[in-house]
């Protein structure tokens, strides 16, 4: 029997300004400055880049699935649609790195390995910079319809089973040989490792969808568990007992189960947070402000990029208070792209309220990546 599942779904309040705050986070990680130290592996193994593909995949299912009850296209042209968006997107970062990198005088050895990185970057098999992730996405993206009506028709067991084999697979080195630039240097993301928090996500949202109600249980065993387990790996990653991490902490996670546990225990931590919480932080400035930028992640997102280009080497030699003022003016300039997509989606003409009402009452969008 089909599922039925709501036809609209407003925004929720705490995932976008988690996905602010993971976009901020992610920002200060892109270019040298003291508060990066901060935001970074804060809190155990686990970092921004986790959260954040795990809630693209949770609004996904929110956004997409309610498109089942229309025929049946509707669902795939929609993703598929957004996955041009954010191509493009990647497409005008390639190619905005590569006229910052072109200048007079370049030999014609540097400018023929610029029209590789280009044609490499269009097929998806060069992943340059922070922004390797948007190839990720479009992967992802590409495979969602599938995914969500598998779990419409009552095989999310399936899916479940696949994904844990694929994140397997890649604790062990597979997926590693995906070419990710000119030199076949190992990136970031190995996206059979990274797609279950992505799925994971999904089914999530799903399962709230399905069910109306929360989709994990409310128990005091499992809050206490995930608090200990979560606690001694932030006490273990910041080596506040031995002189090193016990578990080999790497910022590069792929083959590391230990932050994907690290993961789920915060994710259900923050789940656990009472939503009473959520009121009182509505009024605080910053978190409003968050909340925009979550509401706008991919704006957001790709105007990161160009300031990280920009910021990688020019504040290498800036004092300490030079690169602090440098990053609280960065992360405060990430308003300008969602407060301008902002204006658009409303058809507002006046950018000066739009920057400062800091995203009340928008209503529901599809998804969009960052880092």
């Amino acid at each position: 029997m089909p599922v039925a599942f709501p036809t609209t779904m407003g925004r929720n309040w705490r995932v976008d300004t988690l996905r602010g705050y993971f976009l901020m986070c992610m920002t200060l990680g892109h270019f040298a400055n003291p508060l990066a130290k901060v935001t970074e592996y804060t809190f155990g193994y686990a970092s921004s880049p986790d959260g954040f593909v795990f809630l693209s995949g949770l609004v996904s299912a929110w956004v997409y699935l309610p498109l089942l009850n229309q025929p049946r296209s509707a669902m795939s042209r929609k993703i598929y649609r957004r996955a041009g968006i954010i191509y493009l997107t990647h497409i005008a970062l390639v190619v905005t790195a590569l006229i910052a990198a072109l200048h007079p005088g370049m030999a014609t050895q540097k400018i023929n390995r610029a029209w590789q990185t280009l044609v490499s970057g269009a097929m998806l098999t060069n992943q340059t910079g922070f922004d390797r992730i948007l190839p990720m996405y479009i992967v992802f993206l590409a495979f969602t319809p599938l995914i969500l009506r598998q779990f419409a028709a009552g095989r999310a067991w399936l899916i479940g089973i696949i994904s844990a084999a694929l994140w397997g697979a890649a604790q062990v080195g597979i997926g590693d040989w995906m070419p990710l630039d000119i030199n076949r240097n190992q990136g970031n993301f190995n996206l059979l490792a990274w797609q279950a928090y992505f799925v994971a996500g999904q089914y999530l949202g799903y399962r709230g969808l399905r069910e109306g109600t929360a989709s994990l249980p409310k128990s005091r065993f499992l809050l206490t568990a995930t608090a200990i387990v979560a606690a001694l790996i932030m006490i273990d990653r910041h080596a506040l007992i031995a002189q090193a991490p016990f578990f080999d902490f790497s910022g590069h996670p792929d083959h590391n189960p230990i932050r994907f546990l690290d993961a789920a225990c915060l994710g259900y931590l923050i789940w656990r947070v009472p939503r009473s919480i959520d009121l009182a932080l509505m009024k605080l400035r910053f978190f409003r402000f968050l909340n925009l930028l979550g509401g706008h992640s991919l704006q957001v997102f790709a105007f990161s990029m160009l300031l990280s280009r920009l910021e990688a080497h020019s504040v290498e030699n800036f004092p300490w208070i030079g690169k602090v003022i440098v990053a609280v003016l960065t992360v405060l300039s990430l308003a300008i792209p969602a407060s301008i997509h902002q204006m658009l989606r409303r058809g507002s003409l006046d950018p000066v309220r739009a920057a400062f009402s800091f995203g009340g009452g928008r209503v529901a969008s599809d998804v969009g990546p960052a880092h």
